[in-house]
């Protein structure tokens, strides 16, 4: 009895990060995944990480053992949300893209995040889900919140979350996830500006053109042809997202950690 209420602790501990990870992360925190499925994940995954910790401080399970929880919620939540940032910059591109096309008004029910959001940013999420589940992308998040174990430690009671280098990263992450969307965006916002003008060109030389009739379709034709054209640019962006994800991840817990 003795030996379990000296490691039951830690083990709260590392079951906590992981939970908070899992309710943060990518793919993990969608709504189709069901929460026993997520906290039964995140307890096997438990017991696998307890087993490869560091020696570690004795943590005491009394009011002191408040702030040692708290500490891990944010770890788990600031590493999971630094992933998310990612998939977000594919919502905003879906977004911005659907603006151009006249389809900002026909938003459709997000299975990932159950809320409403536009039909090519929809689309979007779906193939960035399936790539990143093709490239095991979720297998790397796993072996990351496994490993920050090993760099963040569980018995210090604090980690330095308002330091300036770790809002610094956040800032960073931030800036590249709206950078991403206009680079995603790009090529069809600016296709489709050039189908407007030549619209414009031609509704003002020809006024008896019912441009307004024509016009919608012309441009949803255009757009689609543009979204299979893209495509492969559309992946390779999508790798660099990815990798600028996992790198993020790495840094950010180098910083919590201290090194």
């Amino acid at each position: 009895m003795d030996i379990i209420l000296q490691y039951l602790p830690t083990f709260l501990l590392v079951f906590v990060r992981l939970t908070a990870f899992f309710v943060a992360s990518p793919i993990f925190s969608t709504r189709g995944v069901p929460n026993q499925f997520k906290i039964g994940l995140a307890f096997a995954l438990a017991l696998i990480s307890f087993s490869l910790l560091p020696s570690q401080a004795k943590i005491p399970l009394d009011l002191m053992f408040v702030p040692y929880v708290l500490k891990e919620v944010a770890v788990g939540l600031l590493l999971g949300y630094i992933c998310q940032m990612m998939f977000f910059a594919i919502q905003i591109a879906g977004g911005l893209m659907d603006l151009q096309m006249g389809l900002a008004m026909a938003n459709v029910l997000d299975p990932l995040t159950g809320a409403s959001m536009p039909i090519t940013g929809n689309f979007k999420n779906v193939l960035a889900t399936l790539y990143f589940l093709s490239i095991n992308g979720h297998h790397v998040l796993i072996q990351g919140i496994v490993t920050s174990y090993q760099i963040i430690a569980i018995d210090k009671p604090w980690v330095p979350i308002g330091s300036e280098s770790v809002l610094g990263l956040a800032a960073t992450v931030f800036a590249n996830m709206f950078a991403s969307a206009l680079l995603m965006a790009a090529p069809i916002v600016v296709a489709l500006f050039l189908v407007d003008l030549s619209l414009g060109i031609v509704a003002k030389s020809v006024p008896q053109f019912n441009i307004f009739v024509v016009g919608l379709p012309i441009k949803l034709i255009a757009s689609f042809l543009l979204l299979i054209v893209v495509m492969p640019a559309f992946l390779l962006v999508l790798s660099g997202l990815f990798e600028k994800m996992f790198h993020a991840l790495s840094e950010m817990m180098k910083l919590l950690g201290g090194s």
